[in-house]
């Protein structure tokens, strides 16, 4: 019986999906954190484009939740060079940003952005349950 249940568990630890979050403000990146981890994610930070773009190429993840304005390298430069990689052809993104100009969502979707959500208009339960639609799909 001790074996049956351990196989019906271990499939659960695989399936706990990977959200990196790219946020450079100290205080909803450890917000998101821990938002994330309590639905159940596996969750990698990263503070600007070029340390998402180190993560991003090192470690598996399903989704990535990106801010724009971000120190060393934007998030629309860091996923133009991320999309260039294999591995950052096929992976959902979802951008969350102040920025609400038309221009710079054109930009992120033109890049292959899922959804570009401005922060002001979002609440962390809203913006998990944005990933999630995307993690099932």
């Amino acid at each position: 019986m001790a074996d049956k249940l351990q196989l019906i568990q271990e499939p659960n630890q695989e399936a706990q999906p990977t959200v990196l979050i790219v946020e450079d403000d100290p205080v909803l990146l450890k917000m998101y954190t821990e938002k994330f981890g309590f639905e159940g994610f596996k969750v990698l930070n990263a503070k600007d484009g070029e340390e998402a773009l180190k993560i991003s190429l090192a470690e598996k993840m399903d989704i990535i939740l990106l801010d724009i304005m971000l120190p060393r390298m934007s998030g629309t430069d860091y996923l133009a060079k991320f999309r260039q990689t294999e591995k950052g052809k096929d992976i959902a993104v979802v951008a969350l940003t102040n920025l609400a100009e038309e221009e710079e969502r054109q930009k992120a979707l033109k890049l292959g952005v899922k959804e570009y959500l401005v922060k002001a208009m979002q609440t962390p339960e809203k913006v998990v349950e944005t990933i999630k639609k995307y993690i099932r799909s």
